[in-house]
């Protein structure tokens, strides 16, 4: 049994994507030089996930932005204990 993890983090200014296989990142991606990074070692088969991984990754951010400023708007006069 193998363990898949994908994670997305966002802020207004900075984005994480991640794709991880047993704890083990098989993929980062760099928002800054618009790339995808393969942290695969050589001597292992690599995993693909096709040309059009940093765009997927690039929807995710909007995504994710798009939500965190949803959330931003409805927490924004809440107070901070409850």
């Amino acid at each position: 049994i193998h363990t898949d993890m994908h994670m997305i983090g966002c802020s207004e200014t900075e984005g994480a994507f991640d794709n991880s296989l047993d704890e083990e990142d098989v993929i980062v991606v760099d928002f800054i030089a618009e790339r995808v990074v393969d942290t695969q070692p050589s001597f292992v088969d690599h995993v693909s996930f096709g040309k059009d991984a940093f765009q997927v990754a690039m929807r995710n951010l909007i995504a994710c932005r798009i939500n965190l400023n949803i959330t931003q708007k409805a927490l924004k006069d809440q107070p901070l204990e409850s």
